[in-house]
C-alpha cells in the first residue's frame, strides 16, 4: 500500500550572539545582561524565539502522491519556506530544498511535480500565529513535506 509520509514543522529561528563587553565599558555595565529586543526583518517578518512564539499547527492537509512518481515509486521530502500571518494563514511560500535534488536526472521531473503538491498542501495549512508580547506578529518557519512509500 501507498502512503505520503507526515509533515513535521521545521523552526528557522535567529542566532542570537552574547554581546562582546569592550574595553571602555565600566564593569557594573559588563555584569548586566544583554536584552535583546526582537525585531522584525526588512519585510516585517519576525522568526521564533527571543520572546516571539513559534506559530502552531491547527490544520494540515496532507499532500497528494502524484500518480507519476508514486508509479515510479519516489519518495523523499521537499522542504517549504513560508510566512504564518497574524491571522495564522499562510504566506510567501518557496521551495528551499527540492526532493528533486536527490533524484536522477531521468526522475527530476516527477520529483519536481512533489515539489508541486508539497506546496499547495502547505499553502492549505492553518496555524495559531505567533505571539509577541501577547499580540500576534508574523513569523518566517520551514515546513518539511516527506513522502514515503510503505
Amino acid at each position: 500500500m501507498r502512503m505520503v509520509g507526515l509533515l513535521a514543522l521545521l523552526l528557522l529561528g535567529p542566532l542570537v550572539l552574547p554581546r562582546s563587553s569592550s574595553a571602555q565599558e565600566s564593569p557594573a555595565a559588563t555584569s548586566k545582561p544583554a536584552v535583546s529586543v526582537p525585531t522584525p526583518d526588512t519585510s516585517g517578518v519576525y522568526h521564533a524565539g527571543n520572546g516571539v512564539s513559534q506559530p502552531k499547527i491547527v490544520y494540515q492537509m496532507p499532500p497528494v502522491y502524484p500518480e507519476e512518481a508514486s508509479k515510479k515509486k519516489l519518495s523523499g521530502k521537499c522542504v517549504v519556506s513560508l510566512v504564518v500571518d497574524t491571522d495564522g494563514h499562510v504566506r510567501d511560500l518557496r521551495v528551499i530544498y527540492s526532493i528533486a535534488e536527490d533524484q536522477p536526472k531521468k526522475l527530476q521531473a516527477a520529483a519536481l511535480k512533489m515539489d508541486e503538491k508539497a506546496m499547495e498542501a502547505v499553502r492549505q495549512f492553518r496555524f495559531e500565529p505567533g505571539l509577541l508580547e501577547g499580540k500576534p506578529v508574523p513569523v518566517a518557519i520551514s515546513v518539511e513535506v516527506g513522502y514515503q512509500i510503505f
